[in-house]
């Protein structure tokens, strides 16, 4: 498949969605897991969190790495490393051992998640790059909503370890579509020599500038609250609105699909010349609002999942803006891995610690204290947003933003 064309990157954004499944997949079937392993509700929170450890621990080397070894290979090990993962949760007998599958998972969210902006990078240029990273930024919503269908079919029944072979299965069948990703300058280096260069200094290179620490800060707030949110508001629209969970995560997985509308819309007008601060205050001010009033008790369940529409179509443009500036804030535009590594490393402490802070919250049943995190998250987020003084990303370079020179280090 030609590099850089719509069908590469339609495919990276394939493998990319089956990743953002393995977040959500647990969430239908978490009585079946409390039921069966004689868990809580924290403690599948935790099960759903712990994917995020090997990001936390290696993401950004791990980025380094893949820039070095090349994007294409780096998906193709990673996507066979999870279909065995898969078939090693379906047969866990103890919740320790779904706990160690799921730590074993979280390798994709660099082998895969790390590496597909990357390669989209380093094959695009221009407004097919802006546009490109935009429908990438949606693969979180796209997957969170298959990994609710992973489970939401076999939720409450004998057969809920069903949910893992079908997930497996479905990155056993993108290993049959692996020889169309796209191969990269980079990835035809030798592998040995290109490590044996690497220096120590140069895999830490990322974290000394200031651009990539700005944006991973701008978008772990905002992907928490919504992974917060996705977390817990099956259970809080049952509590609230008195339908099932098996109900409320089916409206949830198709609502997901107004983040990739909102994706799409941001991409659009970041590609039509409009500025990205323009766009992003426009966004938080509606995700604000959307936000707050989702989680209002006194609505009808219509209106709530009206304001559940409104929330994921902001919050799906808010990550699309954010992606698309990631080009933008590295000094060197090959280091795509490096810097999505670093994104990916601050957004993995993030998720660790959110589901179990929201799943605590929603069992403390205030709905107020979603709200101040709700309202606080896209504050923060607009705060450290690295676009106040960026042009049009449709008529600049792949060049960093003045702002953000090299952190000050003592050595």
């Amino acid at each position: 498949m030609k590099p850089g064309s719509w069908g590469s990157i339609w495919l990276v954004y394939f493998y990319s969605i089956l990743c953002a499944a393995s977040i959500s997949k647990l969430i239908p079937i978490e009585r079946d897991l409390e039921r069966t392993f004689g868990t809580t509700p924290g403690g599948v929170g935790f099960a759903i969190s712990i994917i995020s450890l090997l990001s936390i621990i290696a993401a950004t080397v791990g980025g380094n790495i893949i820039d070095r070894v090349g994007a294409r290979r780096a998906i193709i090990v990673t996507s066979i490393i999870l279909v065995f993962v898969n078939v090693l949760s379906y047969f866990a007998p103890s919740m320790f051992w779904l706990d160690f599958s799921r730590l074993l998972e979280g390798i994709e969210f660099i082998g895969i998640v790390v590496a597909a902006p990357a390669l989209i990078i380093a094959t695009t240029t221009g407004r097919r790059r802006v546009q490109a990273m935009s429908l990438w930024s949606t693969y979180t919503p796209a997957g969170f909503g298959l990994g609710l269908l992973l489970g939401v079919p076999f939720a409450g029944t004998p057969g809920w370890r069903y949910t893992f072979l079908v997930h497996g299965g479905l990155f056993a069948g993108a290993l049959l579509l692996a020889p169309l990703l796209p191969e990269t300058p980079r990835a035809s280096e030798a592998l040995a020599p290109a490590l044996k260069r690497a220096r120590l200094a140069d895999f830490l290179e990322i974290y000394r500038e200031l651009g990539p620490w700005k944006l991973s800060i701008s978008n772990c707030v905002l992907v928490s609250i919504g992974l917060g949110t996705s977390t817990v508001i099956p259970a809080y629209f049952a509590r609230t609105h008195h339908v099932s969970v098996a109900r409320s995560s089916s409206i949830l997985a198709v609502a997901n699909l107004a983040m990739i509308l909102g994706g799409v819309a941001a991409g659009y007008l970041l590609a039509r010349g409009i500025k990205p601060i323009s766009v992003y205050i426009a966004i938080t001010l509606g995700g604000m609002a959307g936000g707050v009033l989702l989680y209002a008790p006194w609505t009808g369940f219509a209106f709530a999942i009206s304001m559940l529409f409104i929330w994921l179509l902001t919050t799906g443009a808010a990550v699309a803006v954010l992606m698309s500036l990631l080009p933008q804030v590295t000094r060197d535009p090959g280091r795509g891995g490096a810097a999505m590594g670093l994104v990916g490393q601050v957004m993995a402490i993030t998720n660790l610690m959110t589901p179990p802070l929201y799943l605590s919250l929603l069992a403390k049943g205030n709905w107020l204290y979603f709200v101040g995190l709700i309202l606080s998250g896209w504050i923060i987020s607009l705060a450290f947003l690295p676009a106040w003084k960026q042009k049009p990303l449709a008529t600049s370079p792949a060049s960093p933003l003045r702002e953000d020179s090299p952190v000050s280090v003592s050595h």
